[in-house]
């Protein structure tokens, strides 16, 4: 059974990023929370652990919720629900921040970032 983000984890997570950033637009929170438990014809939209967290990614990384470090919000949100989840990843940090950076700039989508998370699994 998966484990999902709520708008209190995700401000909690924000306030241990450095800098201790403020939260300037809610909505992309509650956004993020909505899209990875979208369900639609009774059916999840994102089918896997891996698609959930892509989501997130995606949805935090395109859309600038706090002041400053928005990126890595994205990536420790990600990493964190993959965590709980039962799911730790090794990675190139500079891969990781690629990632990251890709995906903010809008050049690659939820699937593509499911298959390289995926392939970070800790074996």
């Amino acid at each position: 059974m998966t484990e999902y983000v709520d708008e209190v984890w995700l401000l909690r997570l924000a306030e241990r990023i450095d800098g201790d950033p403020q939260v300037n637009d809610l909505g992309p929170l509650f956004a993020t929370v909505a899209r990875h438990r979208a369900r639609a014809m009774e059916r999840d939209v994102y089918g896997s652990d891996w698609l959930k967290a892509a989501a997130l990614l995606h949805t935090l990384a395109r859309l600038d919720s706090l002041e400053h470090s928005n990126g890595q919000f994205a990536w420790l949100t990600t990493v964190g629900f993959l965590a709980v989840n039962g799911y730790h990843l090794e990675y190139p940090p500079k891969s990781a921040a690629a990632l990251v950076m890709n995906t903010g700039a809008g050049l690659i989508g939820v699937q593509q970032i499911a298959v390289q998370l995926r392939q970070w699994v800790a074996s």
